[in-house]
């Protein structure tokens, strides 16, 4: 599995987009955006690519619509399938997304409910946003920490906490 990200615009849009709101100049930095969330946080677009990754996991991401388009290798016949592709066969997926997308998109995909192999992959998309937007990557966190409760039924979340704990150094994080 090969996961690269791309950033591709910076806070100059995004301050751009905030005097067209309050029409006047703007000095807020992209990490205060993130925090309070406002609509120009979405100005921040990535591509996102995800090589050799199960045909399931991507079902999963593809899931996420607003502020995301996908682009996902077809396993039909027609298009170089062979028909005996099922969940578990590789494929490539491609995500166009802002840091909004982003944000909603780790809520739900490092949660401890959802599929290890999908959380595998969002740990590994998040590590690498840190690289290109460390501001967004502080934001990008299971949802329980984000709401600071679990929403979910019955888990068992604590193995799956404790390696994102260790990975992403939770604890010692200041959003």
């Amino acid at each position: 599995m090969e996961i690269i990200v791309e950033k591709y615009t910076d806070d100059r849009l995004m301050r751009r987009a905030c005097e067209m709101t309050i029409d006047k100049s703007s000095k807020m930095p992209l990490g205060k955006m993130y925090k309070l969330r406002h609509s120009p946080m979405r100005t921040q677009m990535f591509w996102i690519e995800l090589r050799g990754i199960y045909s399931y996991v991507s079902v999963h991401f593809v899931r996420h619509k607003i502020g995301v388009e996908h682009f996902v290798k077809s396993l039909r016949k027609d298009r170089g399938g062979d028909g005996t592709e099922d969940r578990y066969t590789l494929v490539n997926h491609g995500m166009w997304i802002n840091a909004e997308s982003l944000i909603t998109m780790s809520h739900k995909r490092l949660c401890a409910h959802a599929s290890s192999d999908t959380i595998e992959v969002m740990e590994r998309i998040t590590l690498a946003v840190k690289e290109v937007d460390p501001d967004l990557y502080l934001h990008m966190v299971p949802n329980c920490l984000y709401i600071k409760k679990c929403e979910e039924r019955n888990a068992q979340c604590a193995p799956v906490l404790a390696r994102q704990a260790k990975l992403f150094d939770w604890k010692n994080r200041r959003v």
